[in-house]
Parts: structure tokens; sequence; C-alpha cells
């Protein structure tokens, strides 16, 4: 008897199959993969980054710009920078 697989798994199956024949990187040699891809200066760490909504806000008021909310979800109630 033949067993076939079922069409929504194929694509899962091709990536299984894929990832199990490429071959193992050594910890170095994935190291310096890993440190090819990375951008060396990211635009994003010259970015000045407020902790305050509100002085955020203010500073993109006064000069004409929009301002990003970025949000995280894990500090302490308690919290006292703004």
């Amino acid at each position: 008897m033949r067993t076939t697989i079922p069409a929504a798994l194929a694509p899962f199956t091709l990536a299984l199959t894929l990832a199990m024949a490429a071959p193992a990187l050594a910890q170095d040699d994935l190291a310096k993969e890993i440190d090819g891809l990375r951008d060396a200066s990211p635009a994003w760490r010259a970015i000045e980054w407020r902790s305050c909504l509100l002085e955020g806000l203010s500073q993109a008021r006064a000069e004409g710009k929009p301002a990003l909310l970025w949000v995280f979800i894990d500090r302490p109630a308690d919290d006292a920078r703004c």
C-alpha cells in the first residue's frame, strides 16, 4: 500500500527534508555567517529615543515631525521614569 502526503503538508515536508539535508555548520562558521548578515550601524541606533511619552510628543510637536510610539509591556508598575 502506498502512503501519500496531503497537499497541505507538502511545503512542510519539503522544508523539513531540505533542513535535514543542509550541512551542519560548526559554531565558528555559524558565528561568522551571522556577523556577515548584521548591519554595522543600524539606522534606529541614531534616533534620539525618549523614555517619556510626554517629552517625545512635545519634541515632535516643536519640530513638526511625527512621533513613533513603541510599547513594550514588561515594566514594573512603580517605574518613575516619566
